[in-house]
């Protein structure tokens, strides 16, 4: 696929933010567009109408898997297919893992996580059909700089890392379980992005606005970087050159310490190195 032209892109989280600028890259690529929030996106949906995009949407809440069942089917009834799912919905806690409220944290993870899951799940079956029509088929999952790594922010976002981090891993797996059918899946890992949230506490909070501000991007440079990435099968769409550094930092740490265990006395030496025949390791499937 080298366009969104006619394509059919549903965006989870997609009455604002990320989820929004995503909604209309997508539309100004040529696609057909059906947002879901758990909040009113009218707003959303006639602004888009008014710079000629089709355009619908659903009330969805993704920590809620009957919901998304539900929106698998508004949008097969709007549309008649699914191409693209903009797997967005999200919520963010501040505060150390000791320090968060374990409610606010299971809201967190529900969403984030078992979220991502639930989305994940229920489409699966029409991007195989879809891929299997010959007809382009992907899960993009937003996850952020925090998947790549604990960001160096001096306010810690504990539980919201490691759901990002979780994010990683559905995107890793969710690429491995659907390669076989044509479904391709791709993470994005935006830094801080001008969302009308972040903007908001900007415009309120001169310190927050000193550390932030210099390193944010704007919305639809992130969704613009998105959807290339999309198109070009990158497994990791990172957007901000502000992650590289403790990112990369993060990766040489962890292969370290992986490299530093002593490798087995036989011919599976290498079996999940690269370099061996991982079909004869006692772990393989198969």
């Amino acid at each position: 696929m080298s366009t969104f032209t006619d394509a059919v892109v549903v965006v989870t989280g997609g009455a604002t933010g990320i989820g929004l600028a995503l909604a209309r890259e997508a539309a100004a690529r040529g696609a057909r567009v059906m947002i879901a929030d758990v909040e009113d996106a009218r707003t959303a949906v006639e602004s888009l109408r008014a710079d000629g995009a089709t355009v619908d949407w659903s009330q969805t809440d993704t920590s809620d898997y009957s919901q998304v069942k539900k929106l698998t089917e508004a949008t097969i009834e709007r549309f008649g297919a699914v191409n693209v799912v903009c797997n967005n919905a999200g919520v963010g806690v501040a505060g150390a893992l000791q320090d968060v409220d374990p409610d606010e944290a299971k809201r967190l993870f529900d969403v984030n996580v078992l979220g991502m899951f639930h989305v994940i799940h229920a489409f699966a079956p029409l991007l195989k059909e879809a891929a299997a029509r010959g007809e382009p088929a992907y899960i993009l999952n937003t996850g952020s700089e925090h998947s790549l790594g604990v960001p160096p922010h001096v306010m810690p976002m504990s539980t919201y890392t490691a759901s990002k981090y979780a994010a990683l891993g559905l995107t890793d797996t969710a690429r491995r379980d659907l390669k076989d059918f044509g479904v391709g899946v791709s993470l994005l890992t935006p830094g801080w992005v001008r969302t009308e949230r972040i903007s908001a506490l900007l415009a309120a909070d001169p310190h927050a606005a000193a550390a932030i501000a210099p390193f944010a991007q704007e919305p639809a440079e992130v969704a613009a970087a998105a959807f290339d990435g999309v198109l070009k099968g990158t497994a990791v769409i990172a957007t901000n050159p502000h992650s590289r550094a403790f990112a990369m930092e993060h990766a040489r740490d962890l292969m370290a310490d992986i490299q530093a265990l002593p490798l087995l006395d036989g011919p599976n030496d290498h079996a999940h190195d690269g370099t061996g025949d991982a079909s004869r390791c006692p772990f393989s499937q198969g």
